[in-house]
């Protein structure tokens, strides 16, 4: 009941994006810094390629997949304002098209856009290069369409469903200038578990990890169950959260090598979005925080066995890396690229900060 109640509050609730400016209690968890992770240095996430971002100890960062959706999207987006704190959202093109105005509040509030597919399909289970390379481009075309290009908050940071990849398919993602994140700690709240487990098994391999990139997702009710609670934890054991941003140039790039879906059914999503986009354009209110820009946005009616009943990821691939080591990464000939296209290759360790820089840092706490 007490779950139920949040989800119906946040999804009768809309926030200004005034409202992301809003002064931080002096309590709050915050956001620590901020870390430019530039494309030129590859692929991260131990789950997937045996390294991470440069973090220090105690140092970790938020990203949630599968979204948007209206009112745990909301809820999600509400819990982690109340606490200033900033995330990464991996979002589902097809999501995306149905609720473009829970996206754009998330950009607004200062969090970062990457992509997760069109629909979430596994590309290393599909054959057709023709579905991965839709699946693949139709989600960052989604979020460009809502977005717009310049938007500060779109990035090219890419995650595979289920973390499922291959070497042609990270071939293909450098090719488009893409950066594929995954992961360190999975909070397992896509499994029908309680929300106490998903609590207590992302603070346990939270503590085993010592940080790094934690999984969860902002379309699961256990989610929003528990990120009140989590958010407090991490302030409380002494964690620091770290706040990803792409470099401007990297998202230029992406977008310019963007292949437009070929699919029929994405196409016409695609375009119909593009129609609401334009009407919206032309007589959006001055204050977007007066009411729900769409219909779709208004809440609804939710199923909670959403994306539940899909098979369970596959198994992560061997550490390609060296044990212990941070590896440097340099663009090599990719699998099948275009035209100028590029692959990731690990061939040395480097010092764990090279490539990156830290754009912005909060104070330290008193």
């Amino acid at each position: 009941m007490r779950c139920f109640k949040l989800l119906l509050l946040a999804g009768l609730s809309w926030a200004s994006p005034a409202a992301a400016g809003t002064a931080c209690r002096p309590d709050a968890l915050g956001t620590a810094r901020t870390l430019e992770v530039p494309f030129a240095q590859g692929p991260v996430g131990r789950a997937s390629y045996g390294r991470t971002l440069p973090l220090a100890p105690g140092e970790v960062v938020l990203t949630f997949d599968d979204g948007p959706l209206p009112r745990r999207t909301a809820a999600v987006l509400d819990a982690l304002r109340a606490e200033c704190v900033k995330a990464t959202f991996f979002v589902i093109g097809s999501m995306v098209a149905q609720f473009p105005d829970t996206l754009r509040r998330t950009a607004a509030e200062g969090h970062t856009i990457a992509t997760h597919t069109w629909s979430h399909r596994y590309l290393d289970r599909v054959r057709s290069a023709a579905v991965r390379r839709d699946q693949i481009n139709g989600g960052l075309e989604a979020a460009r369409a809502v977005l717009t290009g310049d938007a500060p908050a779109l990035s090219p940071f890419f995650r595979f469903p289920g973390l499922g990849h291959s070497p042609a398919l990270d071939g293909y993602a450098a090719a488009q200038r893409l950066l594929p994140f995954s992961i360190d700690v999975d909070g397992d709240d896509w499994k029908r578990i309680t929300p106490a487990a998903v609590l207590a098994r992302v603070l346990k391999r939270l503590h085993a990890a010592g940080g790094g990139i934690i999984l969860l997702h902002d379309i699961q009710p256990r989610t929003v169950a528990i990120l009140p609670e989590l958010l407090r934890q991490l302030k409380a054991r002494g964690y620091r959260v770290v706040h990803v941003v792409p470099a401007r140039a990297d998202t230029q790039a992406a977008l310019a090598r963007l292949d437009a879906p070929q699919a029929r059914p994405i196409r016409l999503a695609l375009d119909r979005l593009g129609t609401r986009m334009g009407r919206l354009a032309a007589r959006a209110p001055a204050d977007p925080g007066e009411r729900p820009l769409f219909a779709g946005d208004a809440p609804l009616l939710l199923r909670a066995g959403l994306f539940e009943d899909a098979p369970a990821p596959p198994r992560p691939v061997p550490d390609q890396s060296r044990a212990g080591e941070t590896a440097r990464i340099v663009r090599v000939a990719a699998v099948s690229p275009p035209p100028g296209g590029g692959g990731f290759s690990v061939v040395a360790a480097a010092p764990a900060a090279a490539g990156f820089r830290s754009v912005a840092e909060a104070p330290p706490a008193r």
